[in-house]
C-alpha cells in the first residue's frame, strides 16, 4: 500500500515536472528558427518604421531573424486576425498599434475581433502624440481661446481629419465632448490633403501627429495649440501639453508595441519584453524614434494590457455615442 502510494506520488511529481520543464527549456532556447513579425500597415509609415526597428533589435539580441511582413487591410485587423489564429509559440508576433487594437475592433463590425481575449500583450514600445492645430489666422492663441471661440461660433468651426475613425479623429471628438463644444467633421484621405487645406484656411482645426504637421508649424502656415500626450513632442518642443495648460487626463496618441497570440508562454513574452525595453535606453534607438516624432514608452506586459483595455473601452463608448463610422 505504502509502495503504491509512493509510486503514485512520484508519478505526480514527474508529470508536474514534465509539464513545466519543456516550457522553461523552450524559453531558454527561444528562438531556434526565424520569427514572423506581422505589420498591420503598408511599408513606409511610422508603424512600419518602428516595427522594423523592433525586429532589428530582436534579431541582433536573440541571434535569429525576426522578419517583418506587411499585411495591411481592414484598419489593421487582417494582420491581427492572422496572428490570433497562429500557434502561441513565439514564432509569429505582430506590431500592435492603437488603431487596430483599440478602434478597428469596434469600427469594423463585419470582422469580429477581441484583442483582450485573442492576443497577449508583450510591450508598449513607442508613442506618437497628437497635436491640436489651427489655421494661422484663427483668432485663438490658446486652448481656452479655442474652446471659447467654438462655443461662440455655435458649431460653425470645422475639424479636418486624416480619415473617419482614425485615432486622431477620435481624439478630436473626445476633446469636443469633454469641453462641451462641437465642430463640423471633414474627413480627408490622409493627413497630407487635410494639412494643405488647414494651411490654406479652408479648415479651422485639426488633430494630427508631429511628423506630418511639424513642417507646416515651423513655416508658420498653421499653429499648434497643444500636445495631447503626457510629454511634449521633440519635433515641436515649444508646444505645451494639455495637462500643462490645465486640462488633466490626456495621454492620447498613436502608440505602437508588440503583441503575440494568446497563450504564448510567459517566459517567451518576458524575454521579448526585456530585450525591447532595454533597447529604449540606447542612444541609437532614442534617435531613431526622435526622427519620426515618437517618444519611448516601455513597461511590463501587464501595463500594456491595461492600456489596451482602457483605450478599447474609451473609444468603443465614444464611437457608439457619436455614431462614428470608419472610411
Amino acid at each position: 500500500m505504502k509502495a503504491s502510494l509512493l509510486n503514485t506520488c512520484c508519478w505526480c511529481v514527474f508529470a508536474l515536472w514534465s509539464a513545466v520543464v519543456p516550457t522553461e527549456v523552450l524559453a531558454q532556447s527561444y528562438p531556434t528558427k526565424p520569427v514572423r513579425v506581422l505589420v498591420p500597415f503598408a511599408a513606409g509609415g511610422s508603424v512600419d518604421i518602428v516595427g522594423r526597428a523592433m525586429a532589428q533589435v530582436l534579431s541582433t539580441s536573440l541571434g535569429q531573424s525576426f522578419v517583418a511582413e506587411n499585411r495591411p487591410g481592414a484598419g489593421g485587423l487582417i494582420a491581427l486576425d492572422i496572428l490570433a489564429k497562429s500557434a502561441p509559440d513565439g514564432y509569429t508576433i505582430a506590431v500592435g498599434s492603437a488603431g487596430p487594437l483599440t478602434v478597428s475592433p469596434t469600427i469594423y463590425k463585419e470582422r469580429l475581433f477581441d484583442p483582450l481575449a485573442q492576443l497577449e500583450p508583450v510591450v508598449l514600445f513607442a508613442n506618437t502624440p497628437g497635436t491640436i492645430l489651427v489655421r494661422h489666422d484663427l483668432p485663438a492663441a490658446t486652448v481656452r481661446d479655442l474652446i471659447a471661440l467654438s462655443k461662440a461660433s455655435q458649431g460653425r468651426l470645422n475639424m479636418a481629419s486624416a480619415g473617419s475613425g482614425s485615432v486622431l479623429h477620435l481624439i478630436g471628438e473626445y476633446f469636443q465632448e469633454a469641453n462641451g463644444i462641437k465642430w463640423v467633421h471633414i474627413p480627408y484621405k490622409g493627413s497630407a490633403p487635410a494639412l494643405v487645406d488647414l494651411a490654406a484656411g479652408r479648415a479651422d482645426v485639426m488633430i494630427d501627429s508631429p511628423p506630418s504637421s511639424a513642417p507646416f508649424v515651423k513655416s508658420g502656415k498653421i499653429r499648434v495649440l497643444a500636445v495631447t500626450a503626457q510629454r511634449r513632442s521633440n519635433l515641436i518642443p515649444d508646444a505645451a501639453t494639455l495637462e500643462e495648460q490645465g486640462f488633466p487626463g490626456y495621454d492620447m496618441g498613436s502608440w505602437m508595441g508588440i503583441v503575440a497570440p494568446k497563450g504564448t508562454p510567459p517566459d517567451i513574452v518576458m524575454r521579448l519584453n526585456g530585450v525591447l525595453v532595454k533597447s529604449l535606453s540606447s542612444r541609437e534607438m532614442l534617435e531613431r524614434l526622435a526622427n519620426i516624432g515618437a517618444e519611448p514608452e516601455g513597461g511590463s506586459p501587464q501595463q500594456f494590457g491595461q492600456r489596451i483595455q482602457t483605450e478599447l473601452r474609451r473609444w468603443s463608448e465614444l464611437i457608439a455615442r457619436a455614431g462614428i463610422k470608419g472610411d
